[in-house]
């Protein structure tokens, strides 16, 4: 006669995989890994940061996904995910990682308060991510983005992140850094966010491409670089116009000033 424990064992593993990975490691007196999702726009430096977090053998991801979060079975797929494209041997998996640049992907603030969820903000300034977007479409998207889209979308995306954090109202882990600070400061960066994930990480400036570089997530060259390249004053687009631009100033500002109190990096709710 099977014992409750077999009997716990056997329900789980009827269940979706994703689920029954996480009942089983429960099960086995082991949590499941914590989730980061780092919520940016195109062109912020998302993909470079997964990167960088994947230094640290306990942390895994398979790139920018471009899925949906509307429940906690979001996370389960998240973490299962990852947990298979792991190489054998590396350990616990401690955290799994997702880059969110889109609104319609991003969760409401129920689920981004769960307890193994942290977040991180992360903003460019529009010169440098505007310039950026435009430069990559001609290259990859043939001229999909106008200037105009990509003012939009910035905007929109911005404004969305502000108000998202208000209505998270401190029920989040939650932090705030800003590309610029990234690219200038990459080790005091990543040293730092050691507290956001809770645990002693060992992330590197200098990083190896993973299966789903450049095409989960940025497609450029930079990123094939294997370390932080330093930001570069941009020559702004000459297709964006004085007003556009001051449009996007605006909304970074707004932006900017709400997630001040959650800088990863002191300097960063100032700059």
């Amino acid at each position: 006669m099977p014992g409750p424990l077999t009997h716990r064992i056997r329900s789980a593993l009827a269940r979706p995989a994703h689920l029954a990975a996480e009942q089983a490691l429960r099960l086995s007196g082991r949590a499941p890994p914590q989730v980061l999702l780092v919520l940016g726009h195109m062109r912020s430096g998302s993909t470079l940061l997964l990167h960088l977090l994947m230094t640290d053998p306990r942390v895994s991801a398979v790139g920018e996904r471009n899925r949906p979060y509307r429940g906690e079975a979001d996370l389960a797929r998240l973490a299962l995910e990852s947990r298979r494209v792991r190489t054998p041997g590396q350990g616990d998996l401690r955290l799994v990682v997702d880059q969110l640049n889109h609104n319609h992907l991003t969760p409401r603030a129920q689920l981004l308060g769960a307890r193994r969820v942290r977040l991180l903000f992360l903003l460019r300034r529009p010169e440098g991510s505007l310039t950026s977007l435009l430069r990559l479409s001609r290259e990859f998207y043939g001229d999909a983005w106008t200037p105009e889209r990509a003012v939009d979308y910035y905007v929109t995306r911005l404004d969305f992140l502000a108000d998202l954090y208000r209505g998270l109202a401190g029920r989040a882990r939650a932090a705030f850094l800003r590309y610029e600070t990234l690219t200038a400061q990459p080790a005091a960066v990543l040293g730092r966010l050691c507290g956001l994930v809770d645990f002693e990480a060992h992330f590197q400036t200098r990083y190896a491409a993973q299966p789903f570089t450049g095409s989960r997530g940025d497609p450029g060259s930079r990123i094939r670089a294997g370390e932080v390249l330093p930001e570069a004053a941009p020559a702004v687009a000459p297709e964006l116009s004085a007003a556009a631009l001051e449009r996007a100033r605006g909304a970074y500002e707004r932006c900017r000033d709400v997630l001040s109190a959650a800088a990863l990096v002191p300097a960063d709710a100032r700059a």
